[in-house]
């Protein structure tokens, strides 16, 4: 498997999952707590869920089944997934190592942005908050009402790489979730997995992805004096 810090070394671009990579922006019971302000726009327009999105602690799988099931109420189960997500992007700390990879690829002329499952304003209102908003070039946030465009869909990658203004090869994804890794796959994009556990690393690593890491910092050019660990190997 290729070094992750030299996979980032030879990208001319990097496009950044935003929750893990950059913040852990939904832990436990925050995640919930998302999720629950979806299930009350949809009960506020009297829809009945199933068991397994009555629930569930992803509030992604309360929008995309909104989307399948229950379009008249995408609009405003969206919109109540965005108002938490933004209130927990204002409490939220940076993922260690983060901030400086940040800088450090603006400091070398490296375009990053953002793209996410996430809403945009709560990325927008993260990136403020810390200071950073002069490091990311953009953030291509969820989709509007389109939950079916959400990664491992093409739509926000292709969107990211034209907003980088690089080839899908001269590209690097970095992302914590199989969903990222699948993305890159089916763009062309090479692909750096985050995991914090053995588990998400053998999961990454059975999905494709290039390389490894369990520490940002670690990407950092010259940075981490901690070199991260190819968790699967542990």
């Amino acid at each position: 498997m290729i070094d992750a810090a030299q996979l980032l070394d030879d990208s001319a671009a990097v496009l950044l999952d935003f929750d893990g990579p950059v913040t852990a922006l939904l832990p436990r019971p925050v995640n919930l707590h998302v999720a629950d302000a979806g299930r009350r726009a949809l009960q506020a327009c009297g829809i009945a869920v199933p068991a397994a999105v009555a629930t569930t602690s992803d509030h992604l799988a309360v929008i995309r089944w909104t989307g399948k099931h229950a379009r008249e109420a995408l609009g405003a189960v969206d919109d109540a997934c965005a108002t938490a997500e933004t209130a927990s992007a204002r409490t939220c700390a940076p993922t260690s190592g983060a901030n400086a990879l940040l800088a450090a690829l603006d400091g070398v002329g490296v375009p990053v942005v953002v793209v996410s499952n996430n809403a945009a304003a709560a990325i927008h209102a993260y990136l403020e908050r810390h200071g950073l908003t002069s490091w990311v070039r953009d953030v291509v946030g969820r989709p509007a009402v389109r939950p079916d465009l959400m990664k491992p869909h093409p739509h926000t990658v292709e969107r990211a790489l034209t907003i980088a203004g690089a080839g899908a090869r001269r590209a690097v994804l970095i992302g914590d979730s199989v969903s990222d890794i699948e993305v890159a796959r089916a763009t062309g994009v090479r692909s750096i997995g985050y995991a914090t556990t053995r588990r998400r690393g053998i999961e990454l690593r059975r999905a494709g992805a290039d390389a490894v890491t369990d520490d940002i910092g670690a990407l950092v050019p010259g940075g981490s004096a901690q070199q991260g660990r190819a968790v699967g190997d542990r």
